[in-house]
């Protein structure tokens, strides 16, 4: 299979004009086109009124070594990356093991839960807050009552902050190992819509995600996984082994409880700070972070849209306008 990149295309193309488009650009017959998908859509809408769609499409066709020997120079043809995700483990059969425990419930230990119960590990996961639903109740309490449930908020229950963000799935990381590709899979299988898949810019949008989040715990416990919340891990035990190394192996919790546990994922976000200071106090190596400041600009999405986008503003497939601004420190940094 051949990637083809930065296949440009009016915003206003009809249905066959992208698998007219790829023949001539691939130098082919369109007999030797064998079948293609979009991998990526995006637009670039630097000059208004001319707004272009840019695809990245994967092709097949009958003789794929000619086309790339052939175009070898062109840096817009190449093989198409195997974004397929592979497990790097998986738990030994009818083997008696200790669980893993997954410390947080938000999005990083959401996939880690996800992917240590498809590997068969069947974990713990210890969440501090409610359940999403319940969750979700103590934070409109919060903004519009201005009654705080200290466990229960915008920062702790299950799903993390980013539950109540408007769904944004895109950074500027780079992915060399297409594990973004997984994500994005999972959550359209949680309900997210396909064209997350494919959109440069995937966006899902804050009210599917409590549901999403809802879909993935019940995969999550049908494959041997366990949930428990208003559960706040309050101490580690920690014991040399036979090298004098310290190994965890076990948690203290909140109420005064124990749970053995070799195995734990920290997944406890930024504002966990009472949890900060009892991994500190425990030995535990911590280091600071390079210090990021958040703003929130608010305006009219109508005056972002029109000002990106002119007359084509409220194109379906343009969806709403972005922007970003940044800052050149003199130290170097970028803000």
């Amino acid at each position: 299979m051949i990637r083809l990149t930065n296949l440009r295309l009016p915003l206003r193309h009809d249905d066959q004009a992208l698998p007219a488009a790829i023949p001539p650009r691939l130098g082919v017959d369109p007999a030797e086109v064998l079948d293609w998908q979009v991998a990526r859509r995006g637009h670039d809408a630097r000059g208004r009124g001319r707004i272009a769609l840019v695809y990245s499409v994967d092709v097949t066709l009958r003789d794929e070594a000619a086309v790339l020997a052939r175009l070898s120079g062109d840096g817009d043809v190449r093989p198409a990356p195997d974004t397929r995700y592979r497990a790097p483990v998986s738990a030994p059969p009818g083997e008696a093991r200790q669980r893993p425990v997954v410390i947080g419930a938000g999005p990083c230990g959401l996939f880690a839960a996800l992917i240590l119960a498809q590997a068969g590990f069947r974990p713990i996961v210890l969440e501090r807050g409610k359940v999403v639903r319940e969750r979700t109740k103590d934070t409109w309490g919060l903004w519009r009552r201005s009654v705080l449930v200290p466990e229960s908020n915008v920062q702790f229950g299950e799903g993390g902050a980013g539950t109540f963000s408007d769904g944004k799935l895109y950074s500027r990381i780079k992915d060399p190992r297409h594990l973004n590709r997984k994500v994005l899979e999972e959550f359209v299988a949680a309900g997210a819509p396909a064209d997350i898949l494919t959109e440069a810019h995937p966006h899902i949008g804050t009210f599917r995600l409590v549901t999403m989040v809802e879909t993935m715990r019940a995969s999550i416990e049908a494959l041997g996984g366990e949930y428990r919340f208003s559960t706040r891990v309050d101490g580690l035990h920690l014991e040399p082994d036979a090298q004098g190394v310290r190994r965890v192996r076990g948690l203290h919790l909140h109420d005064g409880s124990y749970l053995a546990a070799e195995h734990v994922v920290l997944a406890v976000g930024h504002s966990a700070r009472d949890t900060f200071a009892m991994l500190v106090e425990a030995g535990v190596h911590a280091e600071a972070k390079p210090f990021s400041l958040g703003v929130r600009i608010e305006h009219p999405q109508s005056w972002i849209d029109r000002a990106r986008f002119g007359d084509d503003a409220g194109h379906p497939v343009l969806g709403a306008a972005e922007y970003h601004i940044s800052h050149h420190c003199s130290n170097g940094r970028t803000v």
